[in-house]
């Protein structure tokens, strides 16, 4: 269970080709509230638009958290829930220290890293149907010329 606690409008982008970012924290858990809090806990950040399924994948996956470990945040988890990223086992003061920077550029580079490979794949299957479209019709033209006569 956690609270809303964001007081600032949030910047929501819904076009797919925007580089995603987080725009703000929107929840804390509640046990952060307690007079005798844990030192981790689970914050919320709102995402500037919904998350792609590649970009889904690549946040929460192994090679995103190795990164995090290179940072020396190894001991937080990531976990996309809708238009949230859920920041597992850390806390505010973690967050406001340098964390949020560093998962905010992770997140553009990851984003942008996927965007850069749709692109690319876009590309070769265009390449691929024109070159599929000249060879078509050379094997109409070709078959064209063939009389039995």
């Amino acid at each position: 269970m956690s609270i809303n606690v964001s007081s600032h409008g949030q910047v929501m982008d819904s076009s797919p080709e925007s580089t995603l970012r987080l725009t703000s924290v929107v929840a804390v858990s509640r046990e952060a509230y307690a007079l005798k809090a844990p030192a981790r806990y689970t914050v919320s950040a709102v995402f500037s638009r919904r998350v792609n399924p590649a970009e889904a994948r690549s946040i929460q996956g192994p090679t995103m958290h190795a990164r995090l470990e290179e940072l020396g945040y190894g001991h937080v988890s990531l976990v996309i829930d809708d238009r949230r990223l859920k920041i597992v086992n850390t806390n505010l003061e973690e967050l406001k220290s340098g964390m949020a920077s560093v998962i905010g550029s992770l997140v553009r580079e990851t984003s942008d890293q996927m965007r850069l490979e749709q692109e690319q794949r876009d590309e070769a299957a265009l390449v691929k149907s024109k070159a599929d479209d000249a060879r078509g019709k050379e094997i109409e033209a070709l078959a064209h010329e063939i009389t039995f006569d």
